[in-house]
């Protein structure tokens, strides 16, 4: 059950042939929300999970799967030449507030929310999962390969921390009960591996659980 977000209010924490294309698909939706480096608490309520990767609806399930790609020039594929990846996410603004934290198609937005009674106090984790490769038919690229920084308009500190995949589950941070965080997240391709020409495909799910 998706329940309404009233009564949050924002506060800002202190505390060509040769060549070929990289494509991570699924930044991946849950209920949807999104980013940007912001902790803001919510009102109590009944018990709530709320996530949201790259294109969001507010209170409300997106089916939308953005992928995040790059193409590496042929003279530099295996040179350790980073390559900035790019997303087809247009999630510029907040679900929140609409506040604009995002530049699309520079960033991903990753947010999301954690609710429950007064009378309780636990944590939700949210973690990804990739796995150990993307793939191009036979040929192969470790996941350990992309990586990403954490910021947002308004606020350089990361809330949901930088990154990169490790090809298995990876913890990001704990949300603590009524409490909502986001950030916008800028991926970045390490390009250390020489890889055959072609397309490499992979999925990043994002979760949000409470025991």
């Amino acid at each position: 059950m998706i329940h309404s977000m009233n009564n949050i209010s924002r506060k800002l924490n202190r505390a060509n042939r040769a060549s070929w294309k990289l494509r991570v698909l699924g930044l991946l939706c849950c209920t949807a929300l999104s980013a940007e480096a912001w902790v803001l608490t919510i009102t109590p309520g009944a018990r709530t999970v709320y996530l949201g990767i790259g294109n969001s609806t507010t209170n409300a399930t997106n089916f939308t799967i953005n992928s995040v790609s790059v193409t590496v020039p042929a003279n530099v594929v295996g040179t350790g030449a980073a390559q900035a990846m790019t997303s087809n996410s247009a999630q510029a603004n907040s679900p929140y507030d609409g506040f604009t934290v995002c530049v699309p198609l520079n960033q991903v937005y990753v947010g999301g929310y954690f609710r429950e009674p007064s009378t309780t106090a636990n944590v939700a984790a949210l973690q990804v999962t990739t796995p150990a490769s993307l793939s191009n038919g036979a040929d192969t690229l470790p996941f350990t390969q992309i990586s990403w920084t954490s910021t947002a308009l308004g606020n350089p500190a990361a809330d949901i921390p930088a990154g990169t995949f490790n090809g298995a589950t990876l913890f990001l941070r704990n949300i603590s009960s009524n409490t909502y965080v986001e950030n916008c997240h800028t991926f970045s391709y390490a390009n250390t591996n020489l890889v055959a020409a072609g397309v490499y495909n992979g999925r990043a799910t994002y979760t949000m659980t409470s025991p």
